[in-house]
């Protein structure tokens, strides 16, 4: 069971990557992006778990990616950016709020969920909302956000950079996660690539590393893997 954010070419038959079968029950996944890995590929590759998963009732909530990288138009698009909203280009028409309007951004959320079930929100506004936002005003801010979304029984799947933001924000973010998914480019002699490792807090913080497009799993853990592969039908 293997993966590489760099080479999709090279995934195995498997519906999608492991680190992504959490999109299939109600969940906060905090995805922390540590380095130099990009945003826009997890999103990608997230996006097409949701497709070999049958998720279609998706809002991307998006920050520094835009709507035009990910290609999907489609798609309910909230975009928390500094662009003026008419200098965005309107072929996906997202609803565009600068991330210092929290109070706007709390309202759009609940208005585009309410304009059509969702089942997933997914994308990286937080780098947006976290470079202007004070610790508190993210804090009640994600209170309620988070609330929201566990009351409506979705899955969230938020993006963060790690080296961007202060630490403590940083702690605040993962202090509503469910599940922390980290992100750090590798390179050795061999090949470089991207390693996984994820914590999962419902699980007695179980934590699973994925290296280089190769698994490195604890034994006593790996029914636990085993069972996460049944959830999707998917039997190694």
């Amino acid at each position: 069971m293997s993966y590489s954010l760099e080479t999709p070419q090279t995934r195995s038959t498997m519906p999608a990557n492991v680190s992504l079968m959490f999109l299939q029950r109600p969940r906060i996944i905090i995805g922390i992006i540590k380095e130099n890995v990009s945003a826009a590929n997890i999103l990608k590759q997230a996006l097409g778990t949701t497709r070999d998963f049958g998720i279609d009732q998706i809002l991307l909530a998006l920050g520094p990616t835009s709507p035009l990288s990910l290609g999907a138009p489609d798609r309910k698009i909230l975009w928390a950016t500094f662009l003026d909203e008419a200098d965005v280009q309107k072929e996906n028409d997202p609803t565009v709020v600068p991330p210092t309007h929290l109070i706007d951004l709390s309202i759009n959320f609940e208005k585009l969920s309410r304009t059509g079930p969702v089942r997933l929100l997914l994308g990286d506004f937080l780098d947006s909302i976290l470079s202007v936002s004070t610790e508190s005003a993210l804090f009640v801010f994600l209170s309620k956000l988070v609330t929201r979304i566990r009351e409506n029984e979705q899955t969230a799947f938020f993006l963060v950079t790690e080296d961007m933001h202060d630490a403590k924000k940083i702690a605040i973010v993962k202090r509503f996660a469910d599940v922390v998914i980290e992100y750090r480019r590798i390179q050795d002699d061999s090949k470089c690539g991207v390693e996984t490792r994820i914590r999962d807090y419902a699980q007695d913080d179980y934590s699973y590393r994925q290296r280089n497009g190769s698994s490195d799993t604890d034994p006593e853990h790996r029914p636990l893997l085993a069972q996460w592969s049944r959830e999707i039908g998917f039997q190694p």
